[in-house]
């Protein structure tokens, strides 16, 4: 984590597992039933919304928020699925679970639909993501920059009410970073396949930082940049077997080690072979720009990173992780006789 600091920067849904019970009326009598899933949607500053719908997305079944923003399902499948939240006037928002044998509790915020997006004009397959960045007060916070460096590449400035809109966003894995004087530097990835909303928190620097800590700390320094524009480098260049994985991705494995949450997802699966065929030695940087070197991904928990790209050997095309680790003793893989060089991890941490 950057400076030993654990920050808490998205806020599209975190999860957490609690033991749930719920009364329910069945015929004439009322039976203590538990939910094996259960939920709150909230708005902004922990508003409750009601009447936004919850699906589980794959089946039929929907749920609708009262007027807590409770929701709830009984008998949902057990495994990874995904939960699709839609409201009038809010921006669509997406969760993926684990759903356990006792209950899960999902928290989500949603995002009303700004006014901005009314000029947007909706074409086939386009996408728009539309986001607010608040600080750890849940106030808005105008000014700061936002860099996408994955999809349509492009940068702009939040408005004085903290919103962006970023349009004609490719399907995949969409990665930014957010900048603002005098705030740390957050790093976002999420996949995107519709409009959707998200919220980016933002926290303010430690005043006892030193100046160059402060730059660092905040991505001004130009070691920040530079790590940034190789990352956009790497990914636009990546072979057809890497894989980049957003934090979405692996929060239903977030109690996991961060190798064994690779595995579990769709994307991460097709390179099981190529995991066990590292022996659990992956070359990684860490944050674009920090060498480690040789080591295993069970160094990790799934819930520390936000963003992972994995790229098997033959595949990292940019050179860039080659530069940055150079000297770091990775190891190269090979294939009977044939010299294939390191499998790399870049891992972006929260």
């Amino acid at each position: 984590m950057r400076f030993a600091r654990a920050v808490q920067r998205v806020a599209l849904a975190s999860v957490f597992v609690v033991a749930t019970i719920w009364p329910v009326a069945l015929g004439a009598q009322d039976v203590v039933v538990a939910p094996n899933v259960t939920g709150k949607v909230t708005a902004i500053g922990g508003i409750p919304v009601a009447g936004v719908e919850v699906t589980l997305n794959g089946s039929s079944r929907t749920a609708r928020t009262d007027t807590q923003g409770a929701f709830a399902f009984l008998n949902a499948p057990a495994g990874v699925q995904e939960l699709v939240f839609r409201g009038i006037g809010y921006l669509p928002t997406r969760a993926s679970i684990r759903v356990p044998e006792k209950s899960l509790d999902v928290a989500v915020t949603i995002l009303a639909t700004p006014a901005m997006l009314d000029t947007v004009q909706v074409r086939e397959r386009i996408n728009v993501l539309s986001g607010i960045v608040v600080d750890e007060h849940d106030q808005p916070v105008a000014g700061a920059t936002i860099e996408v460096i994955t999809g349509d590449k492009q940068t702009l400035t939040t408005g004085d009410d903290g919103w962006f809109v970023l349009t004609a966003v490719r399907d995949g894995v969409l990665a930014f970073r957010t900048i603002k004087e005098g705030y740390y530097l957050t790093t976002t990835a999420v996949r995107m396949h519709e409009w959707r909303g998200v919220v980016v928190h933002i926290e303010t620097l430690d005043p006892k930082l030193s100046d160059l800590r402060r730059a660092e700390a905040s991505g001004a320094s130009n070691n920040a940049a530079v790590a940034w524009r190789d990352a956009g480098m790497r990914m636009s260049m990546k072979g057809g077997r890497a894989v980049v994985l957003s934090e979405e991705e692996l929060a239903p494995f977030g109690d996991m080690s961060l190798n064994e949450a690779i595995k579990r997802t769709r994307a991460g699966a097709t390179l099981t072979f190529d995991l066990q065929n590292a022996s659990g030695s992956i070359c990684v940087l860490l944050d674009g720009r920090r060498a480690v070197g040789s080591t295993t991904l069970d160094t990790w928990r799934a819930s520390e990173v936000e963003m992972v790209e994995l790229y098997p050997p033959g595949t990292e095309a940019s050179g860039t992780t080659a530069r940055y680790l150079r000297g770091a003793g990775c190891r190269v893989m090979a294939s009977g006789a044939i010299r294939r060089g390191p499998f790399y991890a870049v891992l972006w941490m929260k």
